[in-house]
C-alpha cells in the first residue's frame, strides 16, 4: 500500500484486517515512536456505533483489555488508535490445535486473564456482547486481552443502538437470551466465556452446525 498518514501523526504500514464496518491497520505513531493498531471507520458505516465502541474501550483500563490511545477524525472518517498486540488470537491457537484441547496450564492462564478483563468491563457497566476466540488477542508476553468492542453496550447511562428482538453476536458463542432477541447482560458474556472454556478444554464447540441459524436455535433450546 502507498504510504499514508492519518491524524497528522499515524503512518499506515500494513493492513491487519478489513470488515464491513472498518479497516484496521498496523501504524507507526511518529510522535511517540511506537507501533499501534489504527481502526478506520468504513465510508458508509455507522459512526454512532463506532463512537460508542471508542467510549466503551476508553472507560476501561486493565491489563487484559486492549487500551485505547486516541480517537479522532481524518478527512471526514472517524478513527481510533489502539494498543497493538502482535501475538495473534485465541481462534488462531485453537485452529492450530486441530481439534485437540489446549494444554491445561495454557487454558488456565487464558481463562484467568479473560475472566479478569471481563470482570473489569462488567464492573464499569460495559457488556461486550460478542465474546469469542477471535476477539481474544495476545501481547508480546502472551497475556490475553479482550478486543473488538464493536457491538458492546454501555449498560449504565447509555441507550443501545439496537431494539429488542435484534440478534447481535456470533452464532456459536451467542447466549440463549441474545439468540431470543432479548437485551444482553453481563450474564450473556459469561455464557460466551463458558463456550470458549468448553472449546479450549475439549477442542470442540458444545453445539456444532454449518448453518448459523441452526446454531442460534440450538442455543435457544
Amino acid at each position: 500500500m502507498s504510504e499514508r498518514e492519518i491524524g497528522g501523526r499515524y503512518r499506515l504500514e500494513s493492513v491487519l484486517g478489513r470488515g464491513g464496518m472498518s479497516e484496521v491497520y498496523l501504524a507507526h505513531d511518529r510522535e511517540l515512536g511506537r507501533r499501534v493498531a489504527l481502526k478506520l471507520l468504513a465510508p458508509d458505516a455507522d459512526s454512532a456505533r463506532f463512537e460508542r465502541e471508542a467510549r466503551a474501550v476508553a472507560s476501561l483500563a486493565h491489563p487484559n483489555v486492549m487500551q485505547l490511545y486516541d480517537y479522532g477524525e481524518d478527512d471526514g472518517r472517524p478513527f481510533m488508535v489502539l494498543e497493538f498486540v502482535p501475538g495473534g488470537t485465541l481462534e488462531e491457537r485453537l485452529l492450530a490445535a486441530k481439534g485437540k484441547p489446549l494444554p491445561d496450564d495454557e487454558s488456565q492462564a487464558i481463562a484467568a486473564g479473560v475472566a479478569a478483563g471481563l470482570a473489569h468491563a462488567h464492573a464499569r457497566g460495559v457488556v461486550h456482547r460478542d465474546l469469542k476466540p477471535a476477539n481474544v488477542l495476545f501481547d508480546d508476553d502472551g497475556r490475553p486481552k479482550l478486543g473488538d468492542f464493536g457491538i458492546a453496550r454501555l449498560a449504565v447511562g447509555e441507550g443501545t443502538l439496537t431494539e429488542a428482538g435484534t440478534v447481535l453476536g456470533t452464532a456459536a458463542y451467542i447466549s440463549p437470551e441474545q439468540a431470543a432477541g432479548s437485551p444482553a447482560t453481563p450474564a450473556s458474556d459469561v455464557y460466551s466465556f463458558g463456550v470458549i472454556l468448553f472449546r479450549m478444554l475439549t477442542g470442540r464447540l458444545p453445539f456444532e452446525s454449518s448453518d448459523p441459524l441452526e446454531l442460534v436455535m440450538m442455543n435457544r433450546d
